[in-house]
């Protein structure tokens, strides 16, 4: 962790450095260093949902209409709230 002196200082420095050339500033603001978790969250949520939908279909073609119907509303309430968390993001 670092001291308060150095993170007064490490503040200065990112004030100069946004004050003296803003696109590289915005560059190294969207860098994180580390791996994509949020792709990686993005890609197994969409792996849940598809894999419901499909368990929903599967029931349906065996006859379990009710089943089916459940897995289908999960289905679509999870992309609804995927939708709305993705906007939600987007405009914060």
């Amino acid at each position: 962790m670092l001291s308060r002196h150095e993170r007064d200082r490490l503040a200065e420095i990112e004030s100069a450095l946004a004050s003296d050339d803003p696109r590289l500033a915005e560059k190294f603001d969207r860098f994180d260093g580390g791996r994509r978790w949020p792709g990686v969250r993005r890609l197994l949520v969409l792996l849940v949902l598809a894999v419901t939908a499909l368990v929903a279909l599967m029931c349906l073609v065996s006859g379990l209409v009710l089943s089916s119907l459940t897995l289908a509303l999960l289905t679509v309430a999870g992309t609804a709230g995927v939708c709305w968390h993705t906007r939600r993001k987007r405009r914060s």
